[in-house]
């Protein structure tokens, strides 16, 4: 799993590098999305949702979050609750 991740972030041609230095960016904000599930319908089922519908994703109740940086997988984890929010355990890291 750590290999495909690794892959999936490094440019083409490159492998990732480890220890870089982040000093000039380190400051930064980003947006993480974590990615639940998949599922793949019809248009006319997309239209024809209404509150209260359940929707059944492709992946296990037990299969970890993508944790994405722009679109790209960054780490795996596991979904849990901190307080009254939602968390995320790592598992994976790229």
């Amino acid at each position: 799993m750590k290999t495909s991740l690794a892959k999936d972030l490094a440019p083409a041609g490159q492998a990732a590098a480890p220890g870089r230095d982040i000093d000039l960016i380190g400051h930064v904000q980003v947006s993480m999305t974590a990615q639940v599930g998949t599922v793949t319908m019809s248009v006319e089922r997309l239209f024809a949702l209404a509150s209260g519908d359940v929707v059944k994703m492709n992946e296990l109740l037990e299969a970890p979050l993508t944790l994405m940086l722009d679109g790209r997988p960054v780490a795996r984890g596991e979904l849990l609750a901190v307080d009254d929010h939602f968390g995320i355990r790592i598992l994976d890291v790229a």
